[in-house]
């Protein structure tokens, strides 16, 4: 099953980041994949709807039935990722009339192809986009996914379809897991409103005075495990409490930092299939540079492909292969 964590942030000299991990059972980290304006492909397997992208973009996924990408960013900045939501996302059986009949693995590529902002990303849900209930025929299963999207304006937008609809949340705090749905998370971050960065005092008690172990004492009681829960709890009590980054490096040191202690290592998470749930990748992606970073699980180097005007300009797919090997520096 996917796992993931997301969430956004924003630089003192206002660059403006989506970041994720993805995590899943098999590698999902093989290329960054480049689509070009004017390519036009099919955005469902059983429809075969096809669209014409409007933008060029990048990310990670794969050419195969059309480009299909876990996350990224294009040309006007507009940045997208998709989580797992079991047990809550719900697709139409077919498009509704006048819509794209889109399959759930292939929205970010539309969107991505589409929106030069929020605001199109938005209408796009309203009124041109079916998610209808397609299987990805390489996993032969209808993946139920949701969906997290920002810009250059550093605001979020949050998609959740479900049984009464899809719902479009522009309030919330720029942080995503899994299931259970957004706004079950929010309510839930009550229960931690006592965990603070701050050490604690010293206490009198029965006549002796207690004093802190060590440092971190404010943060006793965060959850440590790796269920969606606790590391949405995680990734917005560190969103809430670091220090703002000051640049664009800055940022992706300190995404890289913040996504390692929801990272989860291989073995950690057995699924009823004895297979291992692990963090395929992390991604730190900047909507003013329009550079996606990353780095990967067995090779932890941080690397990047950004959308220079020479690539915007080619009109091909490309892949940039990742390399799965780590790569480490040898000083001697």
């Amino acid at each position: 099953m996917i796992g993931c964590s997301s969430f956004t942030m924003e630089t003192k000299d206002k660059k403006h980041f989506l970041s994720r991990t993805m995590d899943f059972m098999m590698e999902m980290a093989e290329q960054v994949v480049f689509v070009p304006k004017q390519k036009t492909f099919a955005v469902s397997y059983e429809a075969r709807q096809e669209i014409t992208s409007k933008h060029a973009f990048i990310g990670m996924g794969s050419l195969d039935d059309g480009p299909i990408t876990c996350d990224g960013v294009n040309d006007a900045g507009v940045t997208g990722a998709v989580l797992y939501f079991p047990g809550y996302a719900s697709y139409q059986e077919q498009a509704a009339p006048g819509t794209w009949a889109v399959s759930p693995d292939k929205i970010i590529s539309v969107i991505l192809a589409q929106a030069a902002s929020l605001a199109e990303v938005k209408d796009l849900f309203k009124k041109q986009i079916t998610i209808v209930d397609e299987g990805n025929p390489t996993l032969k299963v209808v993946p139920p996914l949701h969906y997290i999207f920002s810009d250059t304006s550093g605001a979020s937008l949050i998609v959740e379809p479900q049984q009464d609809g899809i719902h479009l949340i522009e309030d919330s705090i720029g942080v995503m897991t899994n299931s259970p749905d957004y706004h079950w998370h929010e309510t839930n971050l009550r229960n931690y409103l006592a965990v603070t960065p701050k050490q604690h005092d010293d206490v009198a008690f029965l006549g002796k005075t207690l004093k802190p172990f060590s440092q971190g004492s404010g943060t006793f009681g965060l959850p440590g495990d790796f269920t969606p829960t606790s590391r949405f709890v995680r990734t917005a009590f560190m969103k809430n409490n670091v220090e703002q980054p000051k640049d664009e490096i800055g940022a992706v040191t300190l995404a890289h930092h913040i996504l390692e202690s929801v990272s989860i290592p291989r073995g950690i998470v057995v699924t009823p299939d004895q297979t291992f749930d692990f963090t395929c990748y992390a991604a730190y992606i900047c909507a003013e540079s329009k550079t996606y970073y990353y780095s990967t699980y067995g090779n932890q180097r941080i690397r990047c492909v950004q959308l220079t005007p020479e690539l915007e300009a080619e009109t091909d797919y490309r892949e940039f292969k990742v390399n799965p090997k780590e790569d480490i520096e040898r000083l001697n």
